[in-house]
């Protein structure tokens, strides 16, 4: 009986030890490669003699990068389906090295200052030159992606059809030292998919505080975002300057609503019709690749030029939002940017028999009076009138009602609803950045050069708790508890890249650690917390 006994707790302690050894080789495979790139990305590491390819596209480098194409219906399913790259963990590694090579880079010729390698690494995959696999249309497998999107109305599986052609959509976004973390992901999401892409510097912030143009002709800045085919072979890309000087009545949301009115007027000079959509965001929101095709293609109510009367016109993406790491997934928030809308519906755009006068707003540049809006039922808008009135950048932006919240029917989620976008915030390259952000726009922090970083804001909080592998409990919000690679939902093509969320959240904490202020002080352990309930 005792010999037994033995043979019995010999076997459970196998089982047990089969039970783990999965999980156990799984993390140790992931801290080795862990251990492998924070070598190599830290300064003054060994490096190898490796030929050097052409990394930023004609011919291939020396790792051999490749893209699958989308299929929409392939095993995977549409749910999920997204481009793949084929790349080993080695080759990670290697590509790593030839950017730490190559002299071009290291004296700037190629990419600006302050951009670490695993930003040239997504850079280097968001320049090549590719074709856009996913863009023939395939009437079933659209069909499919469409009743993901409007499961309850049978009539959205029917395909929008003009001439064998995907709608034209137009994008508009302000820009200024957004991260090129952000701008080289949001590049490989929509790659091929906008017709134009118009960005907007100002020469001040958001408070008003000078700075200098970023994106001017002339400077690698402006070379890479608008000369290089980054947002796709077709794609026309534009930086339109902003100057200012005056003082502006409303501070600086009206600021940024007279930054936007400018994308109206390149989206008009860039020939936007009645039939096309318009896209406004920031330069750090994106929606993802798959609702852009559906959204091309599907026979949406809000898209129907004839039926739109302007009434309700707006669609709104469910965001996730990534707070300055891949790895660094938000999972009890959503961000409700970016914002789609019929170019008919659009001030300067539209039928200008139907635009406000500014004496009919809060104030010139800004959203409309209430009468005037959906929220009241447009109570002071003529009844007879075919359309409600036209939108303008304050509107669009804003929530005046009138809109749709977008949501992708996924089985992961307990109500289904998964996310339409992206939200990259807080993404940056050096914290000195991400201070004078905090200080000069939004809801501005005067002394966050005194702060540590995790001191700001709630949200930069939550980022240096996860980045740093600390407890998140007592934070306004959590992250996900897992790797992203195990995250069952849709996430950005640019993290499909092996082994750069892993490099990107290695190379943050890196900065995090560097800070000169430290990196121990906590928003949530203020004695007197700011009350900053709003997102820069």
């Amino acid at each position: 009986m005792k010999i037994l006994s033995l043979v019995q707790l010999f076997l459970l302690i196998a089982i047990c030890l089969l039970a783990i050894a999965p999980i156990f080789l799984h993390n140790h495979h992931g801290n080795l490669l862990a251990q492998k790139i924070e070598s190599k990305l830290a300064p003054g590491s060994g490096r190898r003699n490796i030929e050097r390819g052409r990394l930023a596209g004609g011919a291939e480098p020396k790792s051999n990068l490749r893209q699958k194409p989308l299929i929409p219906n392939d095993d995977r399913k549409i749910s999920t389906a997204t481009f793949q790259y084929n790349i080993s963990e080695e080759e990670f590694i290697d590509q790593i090295l030839i950017l730490d090579d190559d002299e071009s880079l290291q004296n700037g010729n190629r990419f600006p200052p302050n951009v670490g390698n695993a930003g040239k690494f997504l850079l280097t995959n968001a320049l090549r030159s590719r074709p856009v696999r996913d863009d023939e249309i395939d009437p079933p497998s659209e069909a499919m992606r469409c009743q993901k999107y409007f499961p309850d109305n049978h009539q959205n599986t029917h395909l929008y059809k003009a001439n064998g052609q995907r709608r034209r959509i137009f994008l508009g976004s302000l820009i200024a030292d957004d991260s090129w973390h952000t701008l080289g992901a949001i590049a490989m999401e929509t790659y091929g998919i906008y017709t134009s892409v118009v960005f907007v510097e100002s020469n001040r912030t958001q408070t008003g505080a000078a700075r200098e143009l970023r994106f001017v002709n002339g400077t690698i800045e402006h070379k890479l975002l608008v000369e290089s085919d980054l947002f796709g072979p077709h794609t026309a890309v534009t930086v339109e300057n902003f100057f200012y000087e005056g003082e502006v009545d409303g501070g600086g949301l009206i600021r940024e609503h007279r930054q936007r009115d400018v994308i109206f007027k390149a989206w008009k000079r860039l020939g936007m019709r009645d039939d096309d959509i318009g896209v406004l965001s920031d330069a750090d929101e994106t929606p993802t690749r798959d609702f852009l095709r559906a959204v091309q293609i599907c026979d949406i109510p809000q898209l129907r030029v004839e039926e739109q009367d302007c009434h309700s016109p707006k669609l709104v993406m469910s965001s996730m939002v990534f707070e300055g790491s891949p790895e660094c997934m938000t999972v009890t928030r959503k961000w409700m940017h970016p914002d789609f809308m019929l170019g008919k519906c659009i001030e300067g755009v539209g039928d200008d028999r139907y635009k406000l006068s500014a004496r009919q707003r809060k104030r010139e540049f800004a959203w409309r009076a209430d009468k005037f809006s959906a929220k009241f039922n447009y109570s002071g808008w003529p009844k007879e009138n075919e359309l409600y009135p036209l939108w303008n950048p304050a509107d669009f932006r804003r929530d005046t009602g009138g809109f749709s919240i977008m949501f992708e029917d996924v089985d992961y989620l307990p109500f289904r609803m998964g996310h339409t976008g992206f939200h990259f915030h807080n993404y940056f390259e050096t914290t000195q950045q991400l201070r004078t952000k905090y200080m000069t726009y939004g809801h501005p922090v005067q002394t966050a050069d005194e702060m540590a970083i995790g001191e700001i804001h709630p949200d930069l909080d939550l980022m240096v708790d996860c980045v740093l592998g600390r407890p998140s409990h007592e934070n306004k919000h959590r992250t996900l508890p897992k790797r992203l690679h195990d995250f069952e939902g849709r996430i950005p093509v640019a993290y499909e890249l092996n082994g750069y969320t892993m490099a990107r959240h290695l190379e943050l904490k890196s900065i995090i650690l560097e800070d000169e202020r430290g990196h121990n002080g906590t928003w949530h352990d203020t004695s007197n917390p700011r009350k900053a309930e709003n997102s820069n």
